[in-house]
């Protein structure tokens, strides 16, 4: 029997009890639940997370749509300050339904589009909330107004064992 990883955001829902045509969830996250899920995504903080969630399920897929909310802090890439981040995002995924038993096939390039596959009887909606949540935040964090070491100090030349001769051949043209 293999242990079930233990999330920040746990949520379950048993596939048998959702009707064919769905049911309808909303979660928010309590303090502690953010906590653990700012040191997962390794930000500072996150202030508020919730989402709005439809799966329906079938003999041999889960379908799942939805929106989320959220605030947190980050820290901007270029001055490493933290800046508030706000997140209002919408979702749809689909997992095809596999046997307990059946062989795990890693992501790659060429299998990137197809759905996950999914095993049992129990869906965390919870942990797909905080998936969608890290998918949406930006990947690289600037705060407005925000300058640069580049910007600040100006752009060095850059020197090469050839910039001296750079020189001569301007002046050897100059005197032509």
């Amino acid at each position: 029997m293999t242990d079930k990883p233990a999330y920040e955001f746990s949520q379950e829902v048993d596939l048998a009890k959702t009707a064919k045509d769905g049911r309808d969830y909303r979660l928010v996250a309590d303090a502690g639940a953010r906590k653990r899920i700012a040191e997962r995504l390794r930000v500072p903080s996150v202030e508020a997370l919730s989402g709005q969630i439809h799966i329906a399920a079938t003999r041999k897929a889960i379908f799942t749509r939805g929106s989320i909310q959220g605030r947190l802090t980050r820290e901007c890439v270029v001055s490493l300050e933290e800046m508030p981040e706000t997140i209002d995002d919408s979702f749809e995924v689909e997992f095809v339904r596999c046997a307990e038993d059946a062989p795990v096939e890693e992501d790659n390039a060429e299998n990137w589009h197809e759905p996950e596959a999914h095993r049992g009887t129990v869906f965390d909606i919870g942990e797909l909330l905080v998936q969608q949540f890290s998918l949406a935040l930006a990947p690289f964090p600037r705060k407005p107004g925000a300058v640069s070491l580049a910007q600040t100090y100006g752009e060095e030349k850059l020197s090469s064992p050839f910039s001296i001769l750079q020189g001569k051949i301007d002046k050897t043209e100059e005197k032509q």
